[in-house]
């Protein structure tokens, strides 16, 4: 449980960053677009020169956005609200009872925010110390934090409340896992 609070928090401030890359990036022309099919730069999705498709790439999350260490929990509110908007856009149910093949959830698979990967241990060969100076860093600013089953949590779910809590879950998530220790 204490894990959960954490996890939600990091989530959200992933997909924030997520949202805000994919609105950055993300969207149709404007109404003058050029409609001839000449001076158009090709989509992603359009077809390769060898029948194939661009976008099936060797990197299956490329052209998702992703969620930065600072994100904000409004960068990471916009790009989930990005992809759940898809979601609904095309006929996903509830949202906790999909599955990874639904049409919806395939439809709107480059939509998804990745998490940092900092914050994914099989990405991050640090992510070990880095945990454990993020809990250092917490507990400076008053948090009561702790490593739980090799993840950084709350000792208990109150402390989401404190204020400036978001502020320094962003700040230290930089500090700790973005190398500034």
């Amino acid at each position: 449980m204490l894990n959960l609070f954490n996890r939600a928090a990091v989530f959200t401030s992933v997909g924030a960053v997520g949202l805000l890359v994919l609105t950055a990036c993300g969207g149709a022309g404007g109404g003058d677009a050029d409609r001839s099919g000449k001076g158009e730069v090709a989509s992603l999705d359009s077809p390769a020169a060898g029948g194939g498709s661009a976008s099936a790439s060797a990197e299956p999350d490329a052209g998702r956005p992703q969620i930065r260490l600072d994100s904000t929990n409004a960068e990471v509110n916009r790009m989930y609200d990005a992809w759940l908007a898809c979601l609904k856009e095309h006929g996903a149910a509830e949202k906790y009872k999909r599955k990874p093949n639904d049409p919806a959830v395939l439809a709107c698979k480059g939509k998804e925010p990745l998490d940092p990967p900092e914050l994914d241990p099989a990405k991050n060969p640090d992510y070990a110390d880095d945990t454990r100076a993020m809990v250092k860093c917490m507990k400076g600013h008053g948090i009561k934090a702790l490593v739980v089953d090799g993840q950084w949590g709350l000792e208990t779910g109150d402390e989401i409340n404190r204020p400036h809590y978001n502020d320094y879950v962003i700040d230290c998530q930089v500090k700790a896992f973005g190398g500034d220790k």
